[in-house]
């Protein structure tokens, strides 16, 4: 099957369902529900935030249904059954791991570090060398089976917005993108510039290749944001301002502490392109445009010279980023 008929196949089952996958010889790749919150974190209580992120997981796995069959070591980063005795209590962990050291760990249902797992967590507390600013933001980033998100999707928002709270997240973004195999970035980048043509509502979000640029903007939501205290200060507005501007009976906003969790709409949408440009989307694009980073690493690793397969280039970063202005091109193949 040429790589052209493979693209076509998996958006056709993407289209009857938005967590599908598509499989080769030796792994599979799929698209499913994704929630990841940003955070900075007070060095003076880089503890309390890493045992912070223990109570997230025990919180999470809980909420899910326990589903997780591997592990990742913290310091090794070898993955060991869950549950194996090579694993450390990460209570203990935590507090060997000082302030100019990261702290991880990450847990899945997929035993194949080649393919997406369907539900998956990875916490990640950033280093701090200077002993004042942080290293990059530092997030927590969960997959979860989309079936489970359309039963449980109450008691997920109560939890979400707890974390963020607890947190002090500065940006969240929920909504469809590729799950992420621990060790095959590098094809996943391949696929998500062979779909994002195809649907408007694709999120890409890589944290470790991301957690810089997102220190100096954001990107354009695809269905649930958290516009902080931080960003909504940045844009000058009151969160009165916020409502008014974003005010549709299609867009929901929750006040939290930590700023305005915002919907748009009932669920999230993979958004078909050939629906035309999203009306929700492009509200809020239009109401955050001024926040917008202006570079982000869309791919985690660089492609090498001659390489055959398509990814972002820098120009077509900028140009996806731009995808909900109403003077895009995206998703012709020659841009403007």
């Amino acid at each position: 099957m040429s790589t052209t008929d493979a693209v076509a196949d998996f958006c056709a089952l993407l289209r009857e369902w938005p967590s599908s996958e598509t499989f080769n010889e030796r792994n599979a790749f799929a698209v499913g529900a994704f929630t990841t919150l940003y955070f900075r974190y007070d060095p003076k209580k880089f503890l309390e935030a890493s045992l912070l992120l223990v109570d997230l997981h025990e919180e999470f796995e809980q909420l899910i249904g326990k589903p997780y069959v591997v592990a990742t070591h913290p310091e090794s980063e070898v993955a060991h059954p869950y549950g194996s005795k090579r694993l450390p209590d990460l209570r203990i962990f935590a507090q060997k791991k000082r302030l100019n050291k990261i702290f991880w760990f990450s847990f899945s249902d997929e035993k194949n570090p080649l393919s997406s797992p369907n539900s998956a967590a990875t916490f990640w507390r950033t280093s701090t060398w200077d002993g004042i600013n942080n290293n990059g933001l530092s997030s927590v980033q969960l997959y979860y089976s989309w079936t489970w998100w359309q039963a449980h999707r109450e008691s997920w928002r109560a939890f979400i917005l707890s974390a963020a709270d607890r947190l002090g997240a500065d940006q969240v973004y929920s909504g469809f993108a590729l799950h992420n195999p621990p060790a095959a970035r590098y094809e996943a980048a391949i696929w998500e510039r062979s779909l994002t043509p195809h649907f408007f509502g694709l999120d890409i979000d890589f944290p470790n290749g991301m957690n810089s640029d997102l220190e100096e903007g954001i990107r354009p939501p695809t269905w649930g944001f958290l516009l902080s205290n931080r960003w909504r200060d940045r844009l000058g507005l009151s969160r009165e301002q916020v409502q008014t501007a974003l005010a549709d009976p299609h867009i929901h906003i929750v006040e939290r502490d930590c700023g305005q969790w915002i919907e748009l709409g009932d669920k999230p949408s993979l958004l078909p392109v050939e629906e035309g440009l999203p009306y929700l989307q492009m509200k809020l694009n239009q109401l955050l445009r001024p926040i917008r980073a202006k570079e982000l690493d869309l791919i985690g690793f660089g492609p090498w010279d001659g390489d055959p397969k398509m990814r972002f280039s820098v120009a077509d970063s900028q140009r996806w980023m731009a995808r909900f202005d109403e003077d895009s091109d995206w998703p012709s193949e020659t841009g403007r």
